[in-house]
Parts: C-alpha cells; sequence; structure tokens
C-alpha cells in the first residue's frame, strides 16, 4: 500500500473543558444527557457544576498533574459527567474505575497510578483501603462555581484508560487532551440544529464512559442513556423519543435481536447504528439491520493505545467480514515481524498511526518502546488488506489458535456458529496441545441445547477442518467484562482445570 504524507504530532488545539465552555456559552439550556428518560443535564449546568467540583479539588489540596479516582455504578451519569470535568478543569487525571473489577483491583489501580483522590457516586461505598479525601460530586463541590481557569495544556493527561483484560490482566494508558479533541473544535457548534436524540447504553467507570462523556460535549444529538443488559428498555425509548442513532456493542445487539423487542417496537426512526469494541458477527448484523430496515449500520475498528487512529466502514452484506478502511487522519501498516509493509493479501499485525497526541501505556516504558515506533502503533492484533485497500481483521496475535495446520482465527470461526440458529453465546480459543500447537475449543449458550450435537457437523461444511472444534461445552451465560466482552482466560482456565 503505497504511504501517504505523514504530518508530525499536532501539539495545539483545545482541551477536552475548552469545549465545553464554548458549548455552554452557546448553547447552556441544551439537553447534553438524558438518563434513561429521566434526570437531564444542560450544558449550562454541567459546566457550572464541575466548576464548583474543581474549585472544591482545588481547595482540598488536588491540582495539577495528580491522579483522581472516579467510581461511578448504575445509572449515575450525571454525577460522573460533572465530576469528571471538575478533575480535568482542576487540572487533574481522571481515572475511571467499575464497582465490577472489584474492591481490591480499585485499590490497587488507584495505588498504582498514585491517585491522590476519589470522587465516587451516592450509592458507592468508598473502599477503606483507600486513604486519601474520597467524596461524592456533591459533597465536593464549592459554592463557588465560577471558573478556575487552571492552566491546562493539551498534551497534559486528562485520563488513564484501563483494557478491558479480556485476555490478561488489564493495562492502563495514559490519554492527553489533545487526543481526545483531536478533530473536534468549537467552530462547529453554532452550526447545529435540532437533531434526533442518540441512544447509548454504555456501562460507567469504563473507557466506553469516559469515551461516552468525550462525545457528548462535541455531538449535536442529546445523549439518551439506559442501563446495559436491558434490550427491553433500550426498544422502548428508541420508539418513545424516536431515536435516530444508537451506539452499541456486539454484546447489546446480540440481546436486543435476541429478546424479540424488535418486534414489540416501532425502530423505524434509527437511521445510524454504530458498532464498535469488537467485531460484530455477521448474522447478527443481518438480523439488526431486518429490525431497522431504514438504517446503515457503521463498523468501527480501533485499538485504545491507538486511538484516535481507527478503521472504518458501512457493513456490507457482500463482505460481511470486511473491517473498513483507515478513516480521515487515520494512516493504516500490515506489517510482518520486522515492520516492514507485506503485499496485499497478506496476514501480518496491524499498525495504525494518526497525528493527534498519542496514547502511551502508563508506567511501562519496555512496553511502550515495543509497541509505538516511529509514531505508529503495533495493536498486536492480525489482518489482511485486500487489492482495494480494505482491511479484513483477522484475531488478536494472543488469541488466535496455532494449530498443526496453520493459524486459526477465533472470529472466522465464532461468526459461523452465529449463522446456526440455536446459537445465543458463543466463545472459541485455544487449548494447549502437543508441542506449541494448540487443540480449538468451543463454548456456547444455546436456545435449544440440543443442537449442540449438530454444531461439528455445521462448522465442517463451512469451514476448513482445522476450524472445527475438537472440545465443545455448554453453558447459560458467558463470564463477561463491564463492557460485555467474553473473558476467554477465564473460560480456558475452567476448561484446563485451572479456575479459582
Amino acid at each position: 500500500m503505497a504511504e501517504r504524507a505523514y504530518t508530525p504530532e499536532i501539539t495545539t488545539g483545545f482541551t477536552v473543558h475548552d469545549l465545553l465552555r464554548r458549548r455552554a456559552e452557546l448553547q447552556p439550556d441544551r439537553i447534553a444527557l438524558n438518563v434513561d428518560d429521566g434526570p437531564v443535564l444542560s450544558y449550562g449546568e454541567w459546566d457550572r457544576r464541575s466548576n464548583a467540583v474543581a474549585r472544591g479539588l482545588l481547595d482540598a489540596g488536588v491540582g495539577r498533574g495528580q491522579v483522581v479516582g472516579l467510581v461511578f455504578d448504575g445509572l449515575d451519569w450525571i454525577d460522573y459527567a460533572v465530576a469528571y470535568l471538575g478533575v480535568l478543569k482542576a487540572g487533574a487525571t481522571a481515572t475511571h474505575l467499575n464497582q465490577d473489577v472489584g474492591t481490591e483491583e480499585i485499590v490497587r489501580r488507584m495505588e498504582w497510578t498514585g491517585a491522590t483522590a476519589l470522587l465516587h457516586g451516592e450509592d458507592v461505598v468508598p473502599p477503606a483501603a483507600f486513604t486519601g479525601p474520597t467524596g461524592t460530586a456533591r459533597g465536593i463541590a464549592s459554592a463557588d462555581s465560577t471558573d478556575p481557569l487552571v492552566p491546562v495544556e493539551v498534551t497534559d493527561i486528562a485520563d488513564i484508560l484501563f483494557t478491558s483484560g479480556t485476555t490478561g490482566p488489564a493495562k492502563g494508558s495514559t490519554s492527553p487532551h489533545g487526543n481526545l479533541t483531536y478533530g473536534r473544535g468549537p467552530e462547529g457548534f453554532h452550526l447545529f440544529g435540532d437533531p434526533e436524540p442518540l441512544l447509548t447504553p454504555m456501562p460507567l467507570g469504563t473507557t466506553a464512559s469516559a469515551t461516552t462523556v468525550n462525545f457528548s460535549i462535541h455531538t449535536p444529538s442529546t445523549l439518551v442513556i439506559c442501563p446495559i443488559d436491558a434490550p427491553e428498555r433500550m426498544a422502548q425509548l428508541i420508539e418513545k423519543h424516536r431515536i435516530g442513532s444508537i451506539m452499541i456493542t456486539p454484546w447489546l445487539a446480540m440481546q436486543l435481536v435476541h429478546s424479540g423487542a424488535t418486534g414489540r417496537y416501532d425502530l423505524s426512526s434509527v437511521e445510524t447504528i454504530a458498532n464498535a469494541s469488537t467485531a460484530l458477527p455477521p448474522a447478527i448484523a443481518r438480523k439488526l439491520l431486518a429490525a431497522m430496515p431504514g438504517a446503515r449500520l457503521n463498523m468501527s475498528y480501533a485499538a485504545s493505545e491507538a486511538v484516535p487512529a481507527s478503521i472504518g466502514h458501512t457493513f456490507d452484506p457482500e463482505r460481511p467480514m470486511a473491517t473498513g478502511r483507515p478513516t480521515r487522519s487515520s494512516e493504516l501498516r500490515i506489517a510482518d515481524e520486522d515492520g516492514a509493509e507485506v503485499p496485499a493479501g497478506t496476514l501480518g499485525e496491524i499498525w495504525l498511526r494518526s497525528p493527534a497526541p498519542k496514547r502511551y501505556y502508563f508506567d511501562n516504558p519496555a512496553l511502550n518502546e515495543k509497541v509505538h515506533a516511529d509514531r505508529w502503533t503495533r495493536t498486536g492484533d492480525l489482518g489482511r488488506v485486500d487489492e482495494d485497500g480494505l482491511l479484513y481483521f483477522f484475531d488478536r496475535r494472543n488469541v488466535a489458535v496455532r494449530t498443526a495446520a496453520g493459524l486459526v482465527s477465533t472470529v472466522e470461526v465464532e461468526a459461523a456458529l452465529y449463522e446456526h440458529p440455536s446459537v445465543r453465546q458463543a466463545a472459541v480459543f485455544g487449548l494447549p496441545a502437543d508441542g506449541d500447537d494448540q487443540s480449538l475449543a468451543a463454548v456456547v449458550a444455546l436456545a435449544d441445547p440440543a443442537a449442540l450435537a449438530e454444531l461439528p457437523g455445521f462448522l465442517a461444511a463451512h469451514l476448513a477442518p482445522e476450524q472445527v472444534p475438537t472440545r465443545w461445552e455448554l453453558v447459560d451465560v458467558m463470564p463477561r467484562s463491564a463492557n460485555g466482552k467474553v473473558l476467554k482466560h477465564v473460560l480456558r482456565d475452567r476448561l484446563t482445570g485451572q479456575a479459582g
């Protein structure tokens, strides 16, 4: 693939709270967040309340360069958004923590990042082992809600974000303000009309919730937030508010299409479905589009360490496994072990690059040296591009299965499994075999458990022999992370007898 002209790192632009200030000046009464058709937050109120939190933190001795943990859960989105922007306005760095990871892991991450304070939801009990200042957004807020105007640079760290931990322990990475605001400026705010609202069911205290809050500052649409794992509620809100767009993960898409809710509500208002997080099986994509026939399904691929560099694509039934092409100002390379670009059609590692200030792993210089080179980010993912430059994602390098017949994509096997009408959930991974080889295992949840006996033959009719699992397990539910990704390492430990 021909190399495009490259722009060095851009170190000018806006901080996250610069954009909130400007949005509040232009549209103080416009609703930014609507939480499950209940509490709402306008840009003006968001700006004022976050000013008060910033001043409260500064009064408590928390300021520029310090780390503040945010522990929120459930639907406490408004206080979370206020606390988050308050941290940034104080010049501090936020690290987002979800109670699902457990108290010990929260404390470990707080200690590892050197967090000096913790803000939490009204219904969250802060860990007793953390000895720094703790409080709610309302409790720490100053009576003074004027902007403290702490000097913050676009290269200052806004967030320490943690990966989902689906294949091993979660890793932390630092995200500068300029990374979060790249390509987003206030110049277009005055052009916003009155677009249809956007529905997003995302978990709090995660990288996804941080992304959602940042997105809500810039999008012209009010974000309607609903509970995760509640497909009936999703459908109700789409019908009531005539939702124009939805942000969805594959797990939420599966729940929605299998719940039957798509047949009980009018979802015809949806024009755009945005999928991220991980690959969406084509069978689920087709069912989703059948339920929302006027919609287009936008697929997005990005490695958290390479954001905002990303790959975008509108789902095409003729090329259902395609991932897409680089988005604006993003560059893609498929590289061999030495970093050299490989020919079209050849499997290699996906490298991404953009001019935005980069994300780096927190407190891990050795890993940064291994992953980042000439501003490229080695994603650890495998893929290939065709002659037209269209990327096809193969698998995570550490998840693809090394069989005696060659490397097997768990993504391709799972996609084939979802074509069976009884498969509701599927996870494919490798188990130790002879030498360096692995055997293929599949864990499935089925509408009809008796269909388990059909699956080997069903796959054999669609896939190569080495792609058919030799070990099968039936479960009722899968272990999942807060954002719905299957925890394959937990399943692997169960099957190998290593689970605690």
